[in-house]
Parts: C-alpha cells; sequence; structure tokens
C-alpha cells in the first residue's frame, strides 16, 4: 500500500512538472509575442531576465532572452543610424548599414570617435545576447516566435509605427535595388506596394524556434561580432573624415567640402558621390591599433563555423515538421524552400574549406593568381596567403597594395591553394544560388 502511494505521488509530481513546464512554455511565448510587438525589447529584456534571477529558467526563457538581446541589438544599430542621419539608399548594399532607416531630417553630428563607440556598443549587445544563448540546452527547446510581429523603434519616437515593423524592414531589403522603403522626402509611411492580406499574414508569420535555430542565431551572432572585431582593429579616421559624408550628411572633420548648391536632379552621375567613392578606395590604407582584435575575427569565424555544424546536426536529428525556419530534408520548412541531402552535404564541404583556410591548412591565392584575370591555373598553384598568420599576425593594411600583391607578402607560402576551381566545384550543387543559401543556412 505504502508503495502504492509512494507511486502515485511520484507520478502526480512528475504531470506537475510537466504541466507547470508547458505553461512556462506557453507564458514564454505570450511575453515573446507581445512586447516585441508593441517596441517594448527593453521590458522584455527585463521580465526574461528577472525570470531566471529568480531560478525557474527553463532552456525556452533562455533562448528568449537571446532572441531578445539580438533584436535590441539590430535596434540599437538602426537607432544610431537614424540619430546620425545614415542615408540607408547608399548603405544598403554594405554589411551591417544595410537595414533601412527613416530619414533623419535633422541628424546630429556624427565624429569617428562616436562611430567607433556605436560599433563597440553593438558588438557588446551582441556577444550578450550570444552568451544567453550558450545556456540553452538545444536537444529540446521549443518556443514559437513570431518574427513578423517585431516592431523596432527606429527613430525612438516611442510609437512602433508600419515601418518600423520587421517585416516591412525584410521586405524593404528585398527591394532595395528597386526602391527604397522610406522615401527621399523623409516620409517614413509603410510602403503602398505591401498590400493589407501580405501584412497580416505576416504578422501572424512565426517560427518554431529549436535547437538547430538556437545554434543558427548564435552564428550569426558571431558573424556579426567578427565584422565589428574587423573594424575596430583599424584607424579609419581619415577615411571617415574625408568621405564619410557619403553616407552621414553631418560629420565632424577638418576636411569638408561645401556640397554643390545648385545640383542638377537629372544628372546621369552623382559626380559628388563618385568623387568621394574614388578618394574611399585610395584611403583603404589602415594603421593597425588592435592586434587583439584581429585574432579574436578569426576566432569569430570558427565559431560560426562549430555553430552552423551544430545547427545541422539538431535539424538532421528532429522527426516533427512545425514552422521549421532550418528544414531537413523530411520537413517543408516556414520558406516553403526544399532542403535536399545534396544541399547539405555540398554545406558541410564548404564549411570544411573554410576552416581549412581559416587554420592555414590551405592557402587562398593571391588576386594576380585568379584565372580569370590571367592564363594561370589556380587548380595548380603552389603558392598562396595563409590566412590563419594574416589575422593572428597582423599589420597595417593597405587595399591597393594588398591586390597588387606585395601589401601581403609577409604572408604568402608555398602549399595547397584552396582555388577559384575548388570553390566552383563545392558551390555547384546550389545550382547558382550559393551566396543565398549561405546567407540562409549560415
Amino acid at each position: 500500500m505504502w508503495h502504492s502511494q509512494r507511486f502515485l505521488s511520484s507520478v502526480m509530481l512528475g504531470l506537475l512538472v510537466l504541466l507547470s513546464s508547458s505553461a512556462a512554455a506557453q507564458d514564454t511565448t505570450r511575453v515573446l509575442k507581445q512586447f516585441p510587438s508593441e517596441g517594448r525589447l527593453a521590458d522584455s529584456e527585463n521580465y526574461f531576465s528577472k525570470a531566471i534571477q529568480l531560478n525557474r529558467s527553463t532552456a525556452e526563457e533562455h533562448t528568449a532572452l537571446g532572441i531578445t538581446r539580438f533584436l535590441q541589438a539590430i535596434e540599437y544599430l538602426g537607432q544610431s543610424g537614424y540619430r546620425y542621419g545614415l542615408m540607408s539608399h547608399r548603405a544598403r548594399n554594405l554589411p551591417i548599414l544595410r537595414m533601412p532607416v527613416p530619414l533623419n531630417p535633422n541628424p546630429e553630428q556624427l565624429s569617428y570617435e562616436t562611430l567607433r563607440e556605436i560599433v563597440t556598443t553593438f558588438q557588446a549587445k551582441l556577444a550578450s545576447s550570444e552568451e544567453a544563448l550558450a545556456k540553452v540546452e538545444t536537444e529540446s527547446v521549443r518556443l514559437d516566435f513570431y518574427i513578423g510581429n517585431v516592431a523596432l523603434d527606429l527613430d525612438q519616437n516611442g510609437k512602433a509605427s508600419p515601418p518600423e515593423m520587421l517585416w516591412a524592414i525584410f521586405a524593404a531589403v528585398s527591394n532595395a535595388n528597386r526602391s527604397p522603403q522610406f522615401g527621399a522626402d523623409g516620409n517614413a509611411a509603410a510602403s503602398e506596394e505591401i498590400a493589407d492580406d501580405m501584412r497580416k499574414a505576416a504578422e501572424e508569420f512565426y517560427v518554431g524556434i529549436d535547437g538547430a535555430d538556437v545554434h543558427w542565431l548564435r552564428g550569426y551572432c558571431h558573424v556579426l561580432m567578427a565584422m565589428c572585431d574587423f573594424a575596430l582593429a583599424y584607424d579609419e579616421k581619415e577615411l571617415f573624415e574625408r568621405c564619410g559624408q557619403m553616407l552621414f550628411p553631418n560629420i565632424k572633420s577638418p576636411y569638408l567640402i561645401p556640397p554643390i548648391a545648385d545640383k542638377s536632379q537629372n544628372q546621369f552621375i552623382d559626380v559628388e558621390l563618385l568623387m568621394d567613392g574614388i578618394a574611399a578606395i585610395h584611403l583603404i590604407d589602415f594603421k593597425l591599433v588592435d592586434a587583439k582584435r584581429m585574432k579574436s575575427v578569426r576566432q569569430h569565424l570558427l565559431a560560426m563555423i562549430k555553430q552552423s555544424r551544430d545547427s545541422w546536426t539538431r535539424a538532421q536529428q528532429e522527426t516533427d515538421d512545425d514552422h521549421e525556419w532550418i528544414p531537413n530534408p523530411k520537413q517543408t520548412g516556414v520558406l516553403n524552400l526544399p532542403v535536399r541531402n545534396e544541399l547539405i552535404t555540398g554545406w558541410h564541404a564548404v564549411l570544411n574549406e573554410m576552416e581549412d583556410v581559416l587554420e592555414g591548412e590551405k592557402l587562398v591565392p593571391m588576386l594576380r593568381d585568379f584565372a580569370w584575370f590571367n592564363s594561370v591555373d589556380t587548380t595548380k598553384a603552389d603558392r598562396g596567403i595563409n590566412l590563419k598568420k594574416f589575422f593572428d599576425e597582423p599589420s597595417d593594411f593597405d587595399l591597393i597594395l594588398a591586390i597588387h600583391g606585395s601589401g601581403v607578402s609577409q604572408y604568402l607560402e608555398s602549399g595547397q591553394v584552396s582555388s577559384a576551381a575548388t570553390w566552383m566545384r563545392l558551390t555547384q550543387v546550389f545550382q547558382g544560388q550559393f551566396f543565398g543559401f549561405a546567407v540562409w543556412f549560415n
């Protein structure tokens, strides 16, 4: 009798634990949907941080905290762009800066020192996100994330306007080559091209976050942190002060040239932009100021490779099919893009090649050795640049001399080269869409 009562008590306790875990997961989903949809990322971050501090943390809450902090990092970058008048239509092809922001009619003056502070803070926020995600046990985590419902308060007016919804930002980035989301007249109204039914569908669109997605987002954190480290490793002050007006209308500089007062709106070429672009190429001659950051770049890239592998390990172990962001060949996925086994195998081969290059086991050819510049067959080349040394034993960087070869001659070695032909062979399985898959697969 006593054994029966003890067994019954154990069963009831187990049920209570399961029910409380389910309730906690539902509450996490509710909060992660409500606060971000209202542009209240700080409240979302505070809620999940306190929940974890009160020792009732779950894998879902750590995941939600990591997602929230990642969104805060992106929002901070957008707010900084708006504050200083980033001209999104010119920055849309640049890493990190391509996110569209409303045009600020009265931007603050931006100095080079402030710009470095922005990059440093952005990287710290990404590190905070990755730290939270690293605590997630990814074997069984599951969380609904209404990604299309998220609002970023880019203009810091305390309101979540339609163009600040994450789905609208994605649409603007996708259509960047056709037309900017925010008009040149500074009007931040949502694009009329996006129909109401598409808006409603976007607001109800959600991803079933699981362990594969946690590793995926950690990988993206590392990629962005690597970009920040590379920018902060060098002194780009002269480039900024002479050409920063290409992206920001009000920069602090002793070299400012008054703009043309009566510029024709019908001119075929923006002569000022062209001149700034030529000067910018000339000025990519940077002095190294922080060698540790260059070493950190390589470590972040290696960490990205590890996270990508872990992401696919988790994805291929899944047996469900529930709003997958990264689907395996037996799943559909929210993007309705099939993933064949050949693509996964091909992606792992790319990761292996990248790792070999970053570890110095394979070399990258000098630009003058590329087959599309001359008749040299790079598949038979026996010399190349050791990227491991480039990052771990950094020096000043001059773009023109790097292209010439003499600027990177200290890293030139004999050995097996990761040639253009190798990359063509590795990426042919993606049928000409490698970069699109690379952005998605991470």
